[in-house]
């Protein structure tokens, strides 16, 4: 369905959008980004959704570290970055399609 193509490219413009704007300062944004991207590898279907869906915990482990305080500057933003990456592809190898579950009632 065309529909969904829309509000998964959509998603991931947000989430492009939202990135670049919490890398600038406005912190919060990284919660949008890591919505956007997983709804994007939600639509983008298992193929490339199963690739993509690692790439949320990025912006979500920066999203924690800065609303919890932990992160205070460049060296822990770069620690969060490197744990979000390998929370991501640990889940990605270990977990797989389960990771959609929470969201597969809105599929059917």
């Amino acid at each position: 369905m065309p529909i969904f193509s829309v509000i998964a490219f959509s998603a991931l413009i947000v989430a492009i959008v939202s990135s670049f704007l919490a890398i600038k300062g406005k912190y919060q944004l990284y919660w949008i980004s890591a919505i956007g991207i997983y709804i994007f590898s939600l639509l983008a279907g298992f193929s490339i959704g199963q690739l993509t869906v690692g790439l949320t915990f990025i912006p979500l482990t920066l999203a924690i570290g800065y609303s919890l305080g932990w992160i205070k500057n460049k060296v822990h933003s770069i620690i969060f970055l490197c744990l979000g990456t390998l929370i991501g592809f640990l889940m990605v190898i270990y977990v797989g399609n389960l990771l959609f579950y929470p969201l597969f009632p809105l599929l059917n």
